[in-house]
């Protein structure tokens, strides 16, 4: 699944596949329950591949920390975020993400990111992939 057709509604929980746009509004599908909402153009909406997390060095991408998720897991599901303490979800974030940034990431933002590979580990969504514009701009950025 192309991670830039993922979503993040702010006030809204979970995560969000875009199913039409228009120039006011966007048609969504919940990936958690499946109902589908319209969401006003002045909504803060955020596509999981614009998501970065902050690291000690540069920032990491959503999408590779989330596949790196996935190989860590080897596919299973990681602790829930409903019934995990935030300690044991930062050891757990922290094993996937060697040099996350604590002073900035607060304990609901990595919650957040737990419930979030959950849901697309339940869509199985896994591999994430990029769309080949991102490809191309990041492989520009290296050079």
């Amino acid at each position: 699944m192309k991670i830039t057709e993922i979503l993040a509604i702010a006030g809204k929980p979970g995560l969000y596949k875009i199913i039409a746009s228009s120039s006011k509004n966007l048609v969504v599908e919940s990936m958690f329950d499946g109902k589908r909402v319209s969401v006003p153009g002045s909504s803060r909406v955020s596509s999981l591949g614009d998501i970065t997390m902050y690291t000690h060095k540069e920032d990491i991408a959503l999408i590779d920390i989330l596949n790196n998720m996935h190989n860590k897991t080897k596919g299973e599901k990681a602790p829930n975020h409903n019934s995990s303490n935030a300690s044991e979800i930062r050891e757990f974030i922290d094993s996937v993400v060697l040099d996350l940034d604590h002073d900035r990431i607060y304990n609901s933002d990595l919650k957040k990111l737990v419930q979030w590979y959950n849901i697309l580990l339940d869509k199985n969504a896994f591999p994430l992939e990029e769309d080949e514009v991102e490809e191309e701009a990041k492989s520009e950025k290296k050079k």
